[in-house]
């Protein structure tokens, strides 16, 4: 265009040199054309200026999607969006995005252009924020629609701007709620300078296209914070259940031992019946032979051990009966490492054969322990016979004592028993069954000496803890309480 125009005045000149009276004429053609072409340039300078802004505002933006992507974090997303619109948008001073609550009921300021958060919130339609929040689409304030939305602003409220912003008041601001669909998320205000023509009209779309990528990136972080509080949930809620299914199995395991003990309860009372029938015809027998005896006849001393004996097997039938209710006058003092001793000498035979060694570790200074001492006897007796027999080709059974406080009961005192072997071991599958009337993995087995054996230490308030590694060998360790009242009066 312009090399048209050189043309045209070179011809304009060859026609003032061959035509003088025509030349006021094309002096004012000639400068009329130099005015046409300085308004195309200015227009193409400033469509080209309009471009590049352009340009770099979608540039900008693609720059905040590939953010988004990048990082969650939703501080560091709202605080690369006011910084990016005050570069953004000529004119603009400062910029400042609000969130709204989950009621939406109250406006905070979450992320501005100087990095200053906090300090008094807004209600939906107060001051420009508000304005912007129930606002439908991005706008442009100024005038007296500027002035009125800032006096609406209390003394702290403009406290805050002043100190987040860095020109007060503004002579304009750009408006753009954050929402998406029908859900209000905030609103992003950028406030202008003194002059309030730098923010024109033409930046409405930009800084709308910027809300509403912002209000997806908020809306994505809300609905990855729900689905993470959802899975918490579930976690939760998958761990109470299985807890409640734990504690389920446990009632009904509890409950089928329990049917269990009471069949062998029933059992025990009918045998101990059935016995004490013939035994006590045994016993009057007795006492009529003794009543034809002479006092000082040798046959006499043969005849009372046959009496005592039989007096023991009727005391025994009588445990029997009230295995599961012993009575407390039945209890007494009793020395638990004397108890362990007596034991010991009961099974030395069994422990000769065998070809088990026998290593005791006893606490010299243990409280005697308020306990039936048959039964506590029944108990170790019972541990002890079933270590020998898991070491079949022979071994080491080692005893020890020692006195313990349980964590779980403050200031409970407890006697500690371990009978620990060198055996076979016990198999994991085994584990959970130990202690259940009936089940046992010995050919020749009855089920019946672990389940009575727990159940007297259980009578006796304390509890049975098992230890195993296949191949190594099983501790059982027993937990009796000490009876302070009975230590007291033992000391007295």
């Amino acid at each position: 265009m312009k090399q048209r125009s050189v043309s045209r005045t070179q011809q304009l000149r060859q026609s003032l040199n061959g035509q003088p009276d025509e030349s006021a004429h094309l002096q004012a053609e000639l400068a009329a054309a130099y005015a046409r072409i300085a308004e195309l340039e200015a227009q193409i300078a400033a469509s080209a200026q309009r471009t590049n802004l352009a340009n770099e505002r979608l540039n900008a933006l693609l720059t905040i999607s590939a953010a988004f992507l990048i990082t969650h974090e939703i501080d560091t997303i709202l605080q690369l969006v006011v910084r990016e619109a005050v570069q953004l948008f000529p004119g603009t001073s400062s910029a400042l995005l609000f969130l709204s609550d989950q009621a939406g009921l109250r406006l905070r300021l979450a992320a501005s252009s100087s990095g200053k958060t906090g300090g008094p919130t807004l209600r939906p339609g107060q001051g420009l924020a508000g304005r912007a929040f129930l606002s439908p689409r991005a706008m442009l304030v100024t005038g007296p629609e500027l002035e009125a939305a800032l006096s609406e602003l209390s003394e702290a409220q403009i406290a805050q701007k002043k100190k987040a912003l860095a020109f007060w008041p503004p002579g304009s601001a750009l408006l753009a709620p954050l929402r998406i669909e029908d859900a209000r998320l905030g609103a992003l205000v950028l406030y202008g300078n003194h002059n309030p023509h730098l923010i024109h009209p033409r930046d409405i779309p930009f800084v709308q296209a910027l809300a509403d990528l912002t209000a997806v990136a908020i809306a994505e972080h809300r609905q990855r914070v729900r689905a993470a509080a959802l899975q918490q949930d579930l976690n939760q809620t998958q761990s109470l259940h299985a807890e409640a299914q734990a504690r389920l199995n446990a009632a009904q395991a509890q409950l089928l031992q329990s049917a269990k003990l009471a069949a062998v309860g029933e059992l025990a009372a009918s045998v101990a019946h059935e016995i004490n029938n013939p035994l006590y015809a045994a016993r009057n027998s007795l006492y009529l032979v003794e009543q034809d005896i002479p006092p000082d006849t040798q046959q006499r001393h043969f005849l009372t051990i046959a009496q005592n004996e039989l007096g023991r097997i009727a005391r025994i039938i009588t445990r029997m009966r009230d295995f599961y209710r012993p009575a407390r006058d039945e209890l007494e003092l009793t020395e638990v490492n004397d108890l362990l001793a007596e034991t010991i000498e009961l099974v030395q035979t069994h422990l000769r054969y065998g070809q088990v060694t026998v290593k005791v570790d006893f606490c010299p200074h243990l409280p005697r322990l308020i306990a039936h001492p048959d039964q506590l006897r029944q108990v170790f007796l019972n541990l002890m016979l079933n270590a020998c027999d898991a070491m079949p080709y022979g071994g080491q059974l080692h005893i020890a004592t020692e006195l313990s406080c349980n964590n779980n009961d403050a200031g409970t005192q407890y006697v500690v028993i371990s009978v620990r072997d060198t055996g076979v071991g016990i198999n994991p599958e085994h584990m959970p069954h130990l202690f259940e009337p009936f089940y046992t993995t010995k050919p020749q087995g009855t089920g019946l000496g672990l389940a009575i054996s727990a159940h007297i230490v259980t009578q006796h308030g304390g509890h049975i803890q098992v230890e195993s590694t296949p191949g190594a060998g099983s501790t059982f360790t027993v937990l009796l309480p000490v009876d302070r009242a009975g230590e007291e009066d033992d000391e007295e």
